[in-house]
């Protein structure tokens, strides 16, 4: 069956199974999961997806119905992200048209899926769901929110993995997560776009001039205590120091 072209509601992008359920499924993979037996799991999983209508929209059910996908280690939602991303690849059957409605109305879905979800979903969701084609707008006011509430890592991975450098500000980006001395973070972020990479030094330059001024950067949040203590001691020390000759 074409998974762009299943039996369901097509104004909510889900769909009505006749084949197995897909909260079946991930109660069966739970159990496994506490096992450990890893080749029982991933038999298990592929068997699974095979049996589902529209595995798309049935990976979406399961990640809907898991609670506190933030948490950190392993998580069974991120292993079956990514099994049902390699049983893609393997099998013969197209993925949904690009630009199609019931695209849009996947990538609606796993946008909203990746508001309550760890890192560790970005890649294999960008992947299933052509993430990076989606409308950028959305896109956007996800990283926008993540940024907002402090999650500079999660923003700027996202904004990556999803191309959306040009469209933010790499300054607004950058400065919270130099001050956490993310610099490699930071330095993927801008790579392959010369334009923010030169942005990015000028700004740098800029914190080791004799007259600059921590408070130039103050408006930027950095909710880790220790990790803003420690980049104001770090920035404090540069401005001390004249810049060298060049």
């Amino acid at each position: 069956m074409d998974p762009g072209d299943p039996t369901g509601d097509p104004a909510t992008g889900e769909c009505r199974c006749t084949g197995q359920d897909p909260l079946l499924l991930l109660q069966a993979l739970q159990t496994l999961w506490s096992t450990r037996e890893r080749q029982q799991l991933q038999e298990e999983a592929w068997r699974g997806f095979a049996a589902l209508d529209d595995p798309l929209a049935g990976l979406l059910d399961m990640l809907e119905s898991c609670r506190d996908r933030r948490g950190e280690g392993p998580s069974l939602e991120a292993w079956i992200s990514r099994q049902l991303q390699c049983w893609l690849q393997a099998q013969p059957r197209p993925s949904p048209a690009q630009h199609s409605l019931r695209l849009k109305q996947l990538q609606a879905r796993a946008i909203r899926v990746l508001t309550e979800s760890a890192p560790s979903l970005v890649a294999p969701l960008t992947s299933i769901f052509q993430l990076q084609d989606a409308d950028r707008s959305c896109l956007l006011v996800h990283v926008h929110r993540l940024h907002h509430e402090g999650r500079f890592r999660e923003a700027v991975m996202l904004g990556t993995t999803l191309k959306l450098q040009p469209e933010l500000d790499v300054e607004k980006m950058s400065v919270p997560l130099l001050l956490q001395d993310k610099v490699a973070l930071v330095k993927r972020y801008v790579a392959g776009f010369p334009d923010l990479q030169r942005r990015l030094l000028a700004l740098m330059d800029s914190w080791c001039q004799p007259d600059f001024d921590i408070k130039d950067v103050a408006s930027y949040r950095v909710t880790a205590a220790g990790a803003a203590a420690s980049g104001e001691e770090r920035l404090g020390l540069a401005a001390a120091q004249p810049s060298s000759p060049k």
